[in-house]
């Protein structure tokens, strides 16, 4: 019974407080990309998704500045930072962009779908479009010590996941009462989520069954390595009523606050003994205070004060990373793999060597200056110190006749050994001369592009022409 009280406590939403001032708030659009989200059906009204925007004073286009992404919770949308827990006010004089998009109760997850991994495709959709709409539209520093992610109970979870996913952006991560470790709870992890919006408590709905790859690959928890380069402040209630007390009129919901915070708080001491674990540079401040706005407001001024720009890594050279992502941006190493991995990818870096394992699936990476392979997991990789120079490809004879099975021969130059050749369908690889054999067999007049791919090179092409044959053979 206690368990089932819990659960429903958490379906009920907060009241909000009165719209705040304008002053440098906008408002603005955040289009989504075709069905990744879908207006009235994953968030409330229609047209794009919308963000609320805080710039700084004097915001000048001409100058860089700073970025914060604020996240909200379950049951908010994206005037809830303003509005709830008056960001404009705690974050007046933080000289920086502050952008509070869109999330509806997406969970800033691509949801699972019972395998589908399509929409709502909330993590995608951030990742693609909000943050380079944003750094398009405004005038944003590049280094990765001046981007912020904060996010408060749902948005906590989104902070730390979405840091993971883009280490080499967020340098600082920040979680108010955050949903850090759904495992714990296994009847509220495994049904929260699809009880929360609205549809059938379906576990496959959003992350997977519990103690799915999928499932583990969006826990933070289970992530914290994901981080070892960021600053990470965390900080929650324990579901008892602080000096602070409850928002003005939203007293009725007080038990609903307590019981919230009180499920949230042992997610939040088993992340940061998570992260303390794995060396992370953590601050933890765990008090007393309620699922409420006056304790988000506290904590979010305490997340001022600890600071959101201090020094990090830019380009560490050694880094660890687990996700079930299809795509995505690791540093510099860029990944897409098809299928979609069937278990937890855990890429390691250490200097020139990238061992990227923990799926059966095939792995295109590309690095800096254009160089780009494809392995078949688990594989070990060099990884290029310089930017690749591009393979010279040159094919004899140039032409061949449609219907008739002719051997073409590649050279490719620098003559790298084990390059992979391709020639339409039909593939070969490169000896310790550069050389390659390939039997081909065309039916028609077509322009056929020869490929050659190796590690620590870009990339060479050359066309192959298939002309008409005299009378008619088939391959």
């Amino acid at each position: 019974m206690r368990r089932v009280l819990l659960a429903t406590a958490v379906l009920l939403g907060l009241v909000a407080a009165p719209a705040a001032h304008a002053g440098r708030v906008q408002t603005i659009e955040l289009p989504a990309r075709g069905s990744e989200v879908v207006a009235q059906t994953d968030y409330a009204y229609p047209g794009p998704p919308k963000a609320t925007v805080l710039l700084p004073n004097g915001y000048d286009p001409a100058k860089a500045y700073p970025l914060v992404l604020l996240l909200h919770g379950r049951g908010s949308d994206y005037q809830w930072w303003v509005e709830y827990v008056k960001a404009d006010e705690v974050l007046a004089d933080l000289n920086a962009v502050v952008v509070m998009p869109e999330a509806s109760a997406g969970w800033y997850t691509d949801w699972w779908g019972g395998g589908r991994r399509g929409a709502p495709a909330w993590e995608t959709y951030f990742l693609d479009q909000v943050l380079p709409q944003v750094r398009g539209r405004y005038a944003i520093r590049p280094e990765r010590r001046y981007h912020a992610v904060v996010g408060v109970s749902m948005g906590g979870m989104g902070a730390t996941y979405l840091g993971g996913r883009l280490p080499g952006f967020f340098g600082s991560v920040a979680s108010i009462s955050g949903w850090l470790d759904y495992e714990r709870y296994p009847f509220v992890g495994s049904s929260l989520m699809g009880v929360l919006n609205g549809r059938t408590p379906d576990p496959l709905v959003v992350v997977g069954p519990e103690g799915s790859p999928y499932s583990r690959g969006h826990n933070p928890r289970r992530l914290v390595a994901n981080l070892a380069h960021t600053r990470v402040f965390l900080a929650t209630g324990d579901g008892t009523l602080s000096a602070r007390g409850y928002e003005p009129g939203n007293e009725p919901n007080g038990p609903i606050a307590n019981a919230f915070e009180a499920i949230v708080r042992p997610m939040n001491d088993s992340y940061a003994e998570a992260a303390q674990s794995a060396g992370l540079d953590v601050t933890y401040t765990p008090h007393a205070g309620v699922h409420d706005a006056p304790d988000f407001r506290f904590d979010l001024a305490g997340a001022v004060r600890w600071g959101l720009f201090e020094p990090v890594a830019e380009r560490p050279a050694e880094w660890v990373n687990q996700t079930v992502a299809t795509r995505g941006q690791l540093w510099d190493v860029g990944y897409r793999f098809d299928p979609p991995p069937d278990g937890v990818v855990r890429f390691r870096r250490s200097g020139s060597r990238l061992r990227v394992a923990g799926a059966r699936t095939t792995a295109a990476l590309t690095f800096p200056g254009g160089c780009s392979t494809t392995v078949v997991l688990p594989a070990d990789v060099t990884v290029p110190a310089t930017p690749c120079a591009v393979l010279s490809v040159a094919v004899r004879p140039s032409r061949v006749l449609a219907g008739r099975r002719t051997t073409v021969r590649v050279q490719v130059t620098p003559a790298v050994p084990g390059a992979r050749v391709r020639i339409g369908r039909h593939q070969a690889r490169t000896d310790a001369r550069g050389r390659a054999v390939v039997r081909v067999c065309f039916p028609g007049r077509r322009t056929v592009r020869t490929t050659a791919d190796a590690a620590g090179h870009r990339r060479g092409t050359a066309p192959l022409r298939v002309t008409r044959a005299v009378g008619r053979r088939a391959c």
